[in-house]
């Protein structure tokens, strides 16, 4: 059986039609057999629109595909709050959230950012104000800091990890938010005063938990990377990002987005 996973569609700025890309996904994951399709994150900018869209693929596939998703920064946004996103708002909402697959045991979880990507090149208050004045995620409402929110999401891998492996399931780990410092270090910072941007990519916290773990796979987005999946003991880590291709961003190998989604589609045998 196979899991396939995704993430970084921005079907909305990337000014790709929904309806196509239904039809088109469906096709796809029909044709191919797989058996299960996570979504992790950043599907559009706004939650609701991503839980129609989740909705509407699994209704096509029916059950030959068990549809899933997560949240990525963009969805949380809007149309959604802190407390709904960590609910069980809705049954193909992955978040916090457990599926069994042949011998492993997916953990879906959206996860968050601790700022140890920075890597102590600034202090707090530095990322805290560039947060505040210039990054996306200043419009996400929390009643706690990033490294609380981070903490909170630690705990439910933890514990999701600790039941898959007391049932004999192999842990398969994935998040929205990057979990693992070599795939932060890929990324390609232009300007200095943008590389406080490190601050709110992830925490190496959730790699650290995989590989002690001994997780078969962690799967993330959130980079926009294009790069090869990378292991560490017996952990391997994959970044599942389309990412990009607008006037003035292009981040895709091709020019068609089927093809980009297809390549970048990090499919696992179960």
């Amino acid at each position: 059986m196979q899991v396939a996973i995704s993430s970084d569609n921005h079907l909305d700025l990337n000014k790709v039609e929904t309806e196509w890309a239904l039809e088109k996904q469906a096709a796809y994951l029909q044709k191919n057999q797989i058996a299960v399709y996570v979504i992790a994150g950043d599907l559009f900018n706004r939650f609701d629109k991503t839980l129609d869209f989740a909705r509407d693929l699994q209704r096509r596939v029916g059950s030959a595909t068990t549809v899933r998703f997560l949240a990525g920064n963009h969805e949380m946004g809007a149309g959604v709050s802190y407390q709904e996103l960590e609910s069980p708002v809705d049954d193909l909402y992955f978040h916090h959230k457990t599926l069994d697959i042949g011998s492993a045991r997916l953990i879906g979880n959206n996860s968050w950012y601790d700022y140890s990507f920075d890597q102590n090149q600034h202090s707090v208050a530095e990322i805290t104000r560039f947060k505040r004045e210039f990054w996306y995620d200043r419009r996400i409402e929390q009643p706690m800091t990033d490294p609380e929110r981070l903490a909170i999401n630690l705990n439910q891998m933890k514990q999701d990890i600790k039941e898959a492996k007391k049932v004999g399931k192999n842990p398969i780990l994935i998040n929205h938010f990057a979990q693992e410092q070599a795939f932060i270090d890929q990324m390609p910072f232009r300007m200095e005063r943008l590389d406080v941007l490190r601050s709110f990519l992830g925490s190496q916290a959730v790699g650290d938990l995989a590989v002690s773990n001994q997780v078969q796979a962690a799967i993330s987005g959130h980079l926009h990377l294009h790069v090869q999946a990378l292991p560490i003991q017996r952990t391997t880590f994959y970044n599942a990002s389309v990412g990009y291709r607008t006037r003035r961003v292009k981040e895709w190998f091709s020019h068609d987005f089927m093809t980009e989604w297809q390549n970048r589609l990090i499919v696992l045998d179960v």
